[in-house]
């Protein structure tokens, strides 16, 4: 059903990121004939630390460990898969594993069950199962109401849900209609949910960004649409990076101050990965 997913990695773990800086980067599986073409490019990541890095996937029930040699471009090969659920973490081996980034996809995608099978994917057993760190947690918010605060930030993100649930409903539609149309409301909630991103929204003559910081690290990425003639065109999907080479050419560098971004443009139409219109 699903012939591509891009999934943007979130950092969990500090110490693995350059000195100021957050650890970020993509995941992108393509499903072919019979293999599913999995590539990823990670930036600030601190590489002069010793060890492993290796990417945990979950396709649906089946998990997958690759050794990564380059973070800048690393790809390989898997059999087919079904993409409708996608997790995946990137690891460090050391003296023991550790996760560092994580990002899901669909209802059923569980980066739990990789981080639990972690060190048996890489073939270093932990003395400490994951499930012992979760059972040893203790609330230190006592007195306050913090049902209440976590119903309030689960609300503003869920249009975020909300939005990925409407992508994932037009491609299985068969992509018959037009795409904005299909998931103008989602974007819409999503814009009056998050902050406006002007420096963006002032480099692009007819545009709007929002930026999403993600709820479980500072990393945030941004969401915006260009217009033409009063037509939305283009939505705009950003992460901030430092300016590098990447060997995809769906990702599109976009060169400005204060911040970097690989950006991927969508044809507001079809839905469809393009190159931006440059008249727009």
């Amino acid at each position: 059903m699903y012939s591509k997913r891009v999934l943007i990695l979130s950092q969990t773990n500090k110490r693995f990121a350059q000195k100021n800086k957050d650890l970020c980067g993509m995941v992108k599986l393509v499903n072919g004939v019979s293999q599913t073409e999995v590539s990823m490019f990670v930036t600030n990541a601190e590489t002069a630390i010793f060890g492993e890095w290796w990417l945990l996937l979950a396709c649906g029930k089946n998990l997958f460990a690759k050794k990564v040699e380059n973070l800048h471009s690393f790809s390989a090969s898997l059999p087919l898969q079904n993409l409708a659920s996608v997790g995946c973490l990137l690891v460090k081996k050391e003296d023991k594993c550790y996760e560092v980034a994580r990002a899901k996809v669909g209802s059923d995608a569980s980066c739990d069950v990789l981080a639990i099978k972690m060190p048996s994917l890489v073939g270093e057993e932990q003395t400490s199962p994951y499930e012992s760190f979760v059972a040893s947690c203790q609330n230190f918010y006592n007195g306050v109401d913090v049902d209440s605060l976590k119903k309030v930030s689960k609300d503003k993100y869920k249009c975020v849900a909300d939005y990925s649930d409407a992508f994932e409903r037009f491609y299985a539609s068969g992509q018959n209609t037009n795409y904005y149309d299909s998931v103008k409301a989602e974007i819409a909630k999503v814009f009056l949910q998050f902050p406006p991103y002007y420096p963006l929204t002032q480099r692009y003559k007819h545009s709007f960004f929002v930026r999403i910081d993600f709820p479980t690290s500072e990393k945030f990425f941004v969401l915006g649409i260009l217009q033409k003639e009063g037509v939305v065109r283009y939505i705009c999907y950003g992460l901030p990076a430092e300016k590098a080479t990447v060997g995809d050419k769906d990702f599109v560098l976009v060169e400005n101050s204060p911040t970097n971004f690989w950006m991927l443009f969508q044809d507001a139409s079809t839905g469809q990965i393009t190159t931006i219109d440059t008249t727009v």
